[in-house]
């Protein structure tokens, strides 16, 4: 049955439902974490939200280089643990980037709210 988790990533609270043990959401919160910050170090004039996209790019080519990988498997049928394992994988990753996708929408609408509200302050000085 899934638990209802609160992540802190970026600073910023993303909540999601999950069977994983909380080992396993740790070492996914800290690879997120990790591509954060190595996005951010190459290029520091980066908005959040290209650094979100440029993340979630590189979680989708690792997914679909997992899938290349089962794909090209010899005998990787369905019943192969291996193939199932490597499955579960991709299918978590593209849940993450659902939820990191989720995540950037609600920065964009914060962006936007808090622009209106500084054109407001300006508008009334």
């Amino acid at each position: 049955m899934s638990k209802r988790v609160s992540l802190n990533v970026d600073g910023g609270t993303v909540v999601m439902l999950t069977e994983a043990p909380q080992e396993r959401i740790d070492k996914v919160v800290k690879q997120v974490e990790d591509l954060i910050n190595l996005v951010r170090r190459k290029d520091l004039s980066l908005s959040a939200n290209m650094v979100y996209r440029y993340v979630m790019i590189y979680m989708s080519d690792q997914i679909v280089e997992l899938q290349e990988m089962i794909d090209a498997a010899d005998g990787g049928s369905p019943s192969d643990k291996e193939s199932m394992n490597l499955r579960k994988e991709i299918q978590s990753l593209r849940q993450q980037q659902l939820q990191w996708e989720g995540r950037v929408g609600q920065l964009q609408e914060l962006l936007l709210e808090k622009n209106t509200q500084i054109q407001e302050l300006k508008a009334a000085k």
